[in-house]
């Protein structure tokens, strides 16, 4: 009886470690699993990223965008101090409205060319910081300074006066009223409809006729503002790019 006992557990032994040898064979290793996704990962993002590159590499600007400098904005500036609207001899009717506004818009329309032109000086200007020299940054700080002091003057001076006049106060008020009488096809009941229509109005024609004789009275003076700025930040430009070549850091940069 001893003897068959032991066959039975040494046969039992060697079964059991055939199955558990068998078991580790077939198992997959996790981490080889792992480092495989991983791989694939990586080579997916590369791929990826190589894509998006080239992608942003074959984009380019325009062919007929070219960025201003600082000479073609001096330039746009001189023409267009040649396109501010005159004030005739006998200076501007303040009961005409039509050339009352027809001065007041063409000026309107001088003062934002001249600040879209200003807001390009940015650009023309550009460089890195560490391609800048101490002297080109307080030329540059200079520069910015007499630019922003010129618009603040149009804007405190003249803009306020051309306001009044181009977007004067209004009122939203009811200009007329209509009742019309209708029946109800269901219950055969008569019934009223009201109509109301509405109207701008000028909210106080007293004070907008006092604008307008405001602006008449000045409009001498007002052009010679705008004109006196402009030809300040042209001026300032040409003394820029002077300072510009003799620091010497003129050549660094492509936009001068």
């Amino acid at each position: 009886m001893s003897s068959n006992n032991k066959k039975r557990k040494s046969q039992n032994e060697l079964e059991a470690s055939s199955e558990e040898t068998s078991t580790a064979l077939t198992t997959p290793c996790p981490n080889l699993n792992n480092k495989k996704k991983k791989g694939l990962k990586t080579k997916s993002s590369s791929e990826n990223g190589s894509s998006a590159s080239d992608e942003t590499s074959s984009l380019k600007f325009p062919e007929s965008f070219e960025p201003y400098n600082l000479t073609k904005i001096k330039s746009s500036l001189i023409q267009l101090s040649h396109r501010i609207p005159d004030v005739p001899p006998e200076g501007i009717d303040p009961r005409d409205k039509e050339k009352v506004l027809t001065w007041a818009t063409s000026m309107q329309a001088s003062i934002e060319e001249f600040n879209l032109l200003l807001t390009c000086v940015s650009a023309a200007t550009y460089k890195w910081g560490t391609d800048r020299t101490g002297a080109a940054d307080q030329n540059l700080s200079l520069l910015s300074n007499e630019l922003g002091n010129a618009q603040e003057q149009i804007n405190a001076s003249v803009t306020p006066r051309l306001t009044n006049v181009l977007a004067p106060v209004v009122e939203l008020v009811t200009s007329e009223t209509s009742i019309k009488k209708l029946k109800d096809e269901k219950t055969g009941e008569e019934y009223e409809k009201r109509i109301n229509s509405f109207s701008r109005e000028e909210n106080d024609p007293g004070f907008i006729h006092l604008c307008h004789v405001i602006l008449c009275r000045n409009a001498v003076m007002l052009r010679h503002v705008v004109l006196t700025n402009l030809f300040k930040v042209q001026k300032c430009i040409e003394d820029y790019l002077k300072a510009t070549k003799k620091d010497g850091s003129g050549n660094r940069s492509g936009f001068y």
